[in-house]
């Protein structure tokens, strides 16, 4: 019996030194600044969201926090910020963003992405130094962050819950409402980083340069709602490709069913073919950067994210923007047809500056394709030229 229980303390240590040696260090994430793994390396780091609560949950927990996703991330910087109503870590990406950097003094501009594809595939297409140095025809960047910072913007992009680098909540569901609340995080982070000339020394509004905010596809519905209720946040909205329209009423979940809605139990995996799928126009694009998209959606957002109640979404009403508003799409945009677009701008809240473009022979994607330079253009105008919102009144 003695030597039994010898034996199986021996056993029990080298098993624990063994773990030991294979657990990876422990990290203290830093609350708003940039999360740079090494060689973003698989492990999990501690997200400090406050004394007595401690979540295990950052960009490493994500298809983007180890390889090969987290190649995608070349050239970007990485924040994790806390959403306000229960601290969720939020990952959000930054370009050339040092605070020491005199770039804070740029116009700041957050980008929300749509339904389906996070951020990094959507804005940061073969962006990056080490795919510029390799000097590749037909590999050039189309990446978005890196087209309005050489227009002379600060571009920011975040992902939604269950999106890309931000983790699913415990709800593993994304909610338009919730969205919304994680957004107006976001742009006080934003802010926050970007001091105005006033003073600087306050948090106040009116000491930070608030940024403007642009929602593409679904996206740019969620984009809607922050400037319905909370323009003080913003400057400027821009609605791309918006899939806005007055006629579509989406139901609300029943009351009193036995059998709850239960697709977010089950991991759908998303497919090639939807991630090319928004490219129609011939000749816009050719297809090997298309390729490349549809391989850089896939790697960052392998499963589905599940979106519920989208009956919040009802609450979208063009009258009650007051914030000076650009809408902006394709000729050719099957989700945004030209009669939608006029319904949406029409309609837009009296009293603020507003500006409808429409870029030819594009589709859905308008930043994606050859000639996207118009659309940076569109964009980079009305953010720096155009009247201030609510929050510099």
């Amino acid at each position: 019996v003695q030597l039994s229980i010898i034996l199986a303390t021996m056993i029990g240590a080298t098993v624990a030194s063994c773990a030991a040696k294979r657990a990876p260090a422990a990290f203290g994430l830093v609350v708003g600044r940039r999360y740079r793994p090494p060689a973003y390396a698989s492990f999990r780091r501690s997200f400090h969201a406050s004394p007595t609560r401690q979540l295990q949950m950052t960009i490493a927990d994500t298809s983007l926090g180890k390889a090969p996703g987290a190649d995608l991330l070349d050239g970007l910087d990485v924040y994790t910020v806390p959403a306000s109503e229960d601290e969720h870590p939020l990952t959000v990406y930054g370009i050339h963003s040092d605070d020491s950097s005199s770039n804070l003094n740029r116009k700041p501009i957050l980008m929300l992405h749509g339904r389906t594809w996070s951020s990094v595939p959507v804005y940061h297409l073969l962006g990056g130094p080490q795919n510029a140095a390799q000097k590749v025809e037909g590999r050039e960047s189309r990446s978005l962050m890196e087209a309005f910072y050489d227009a002379g913007l600060q571009p920011y992009a975040m992902d939604f819950r269950g999106f890309g680098g931000t983790p699913r909540d415990a709800s593993r569901w994304v909610e338009p409402n919730r969205c919304v609340a994680d957004v107006e995080s976001v742009l006080k982070f934003v802010a926050e980083r970007h001091p105005s000339d006033n003073d600087g020394n306050s948090d106040t509004n009116d000491n930070n340069e608030l940024p403007a905010l642009m929602g593409w596809s679904q996206g740019a519905l969620v984009a809607q709602l922050v400037g319905q209720k909370s323009p003080d946040l913003m400057t400027q909205l821009v609605l791309y490709g918006s899939i806005y329209d007055p006629l579509v009423r989406y139901p609300r979940v029943p009351l009193y069913v036995e059998n709850p809605d239960r697709r977010n139990e089950t991991d759908v995996k998303n497919e090639y073919d939807g991630a090319i799928e928004d490219f129609t126009v011939e000749g816009s694009i050719p297809p090997e950067p298309a390729r490349l998209f549809a391989e850089a959606a896939m790697m960052s957002d392998p499963i589905k994210a599940q979106w519920n109640h989208l009956y919040q979404f009802n609450n979208c009403d063009p009258a009650r923007v007051h914030v000076p508003t650009l809408v902006v799409a394709g000729d050719q945009d099957p989700y945004a047809p030209l009669r939608v677009q006029s319904e949406l701008f029409s309609n837009l809240g009296r009293g603020a500056d507003r500006s409808w473009s429409i870029i030819a022979d594009a589709d859905h994607a308008v930043h994606l394709l050859d000639g996207r330079e118009r659309f940076v253009n569109q964009v980079k105008s009305f953010v720096r030229n155009g009247k201030k919102g609510l929050g510099h009144a």
